[in-house]
């Protein structure tokens, strides 16, 4: 149900406004313009642009100065398909807060709500990844290696569906069988790839049902 991703420097800008769908020719087919007006906000308003806090925030924490730095990084996290439509607002909103206590709101750059996408909606939750550092000054220093750690991706989904569960979302199953197989660790792509291989196995079945396939009658 959640795949994260890494960002160095050079990529935030970059993906910020791929979120806020400022990139007038994204590469992304599957973006239906009609229904962008569907794509909400979900990141405090700061006064600021999202890039601009980010420089801000990441100014006020050590960072080493390679490029390969990763600085930011980012959550996606998909509605269950079984969730019911009118929960989707709170699912979305109790994961927010998930994060934001998981992460530091203090921390968070930027996080939108896609629904003008083929497949279930999704949350792009953008973070700076910070631990503590008493060797310098700041006190707290940029480290996407120490923050997601295996045993942080491990546990990352069971703590989630606790949390869910805690805020009245028990319906909202994030533990599915394939999500404890594969730690939930998949992209965005291949999410809907798994949705249209669903949608045209249940077309193929509801044609078989009613009787209407080409080929020889099958009898159940």
């Amino acid at each position: 149900m959640a795949s994260v991703k890494k960002f160095s420097a050079g990529a935030v800008r970059n993906q910020l406004r791929h979120n806020e769908r400022e990139i007038a020719k994204s590469s992304n087919p599957d973006i239906d313009p009609e229904r962008q007006c569907y794509d909400y906000k979900l990141s405090p308003d700061r006064g600021m642009t999202d890039y601009d806090y980010f420089l801000q925030r990441k100014s006020e924490l050590y960072c080493y100065g390679r490029e390969d730095v990763k600085v930011m990084a980012g959550w996606i996290v998909t509605a269950p398909q079984d969730l019911a439509e009118e929960r989707e607002h709170q699912f979305f909103e109790t994961v927010y807060d998930f994060l934001a206590a998981r992460y530091g709101e203090e921390n968070v750059v930027q996080a939108i709500v896609h629904d003008d996408e083929g497949g279930q909606p999704h949350l792009h939750f953008c973070f700076i990844p910070t631990v503590e550092d008493p060797k310098h000054e700041q006190g707290y220093k940029i480290c996407a290696h120490e923050v997601l750690t295996r045993r942080e991706l491990r546990n990352f989904h069971p703590d989630m569906q606790r949390y869910l569960d805690a805020h009245g979302l028990d319906d909202a199953r994030v533990m599915t069988g394939i999500t404890r197989e594969q730690g939930g660790n998949r992209t965005v792509a291949e999410l809907k790839t798994e949705c249209e291989i669903e949608r045209r196995l249940e077309e193929r079945n509801q044609t078989l049902y009613f009787g209407e396939s080409s080929g020889p009658q099958l009898h159940f």
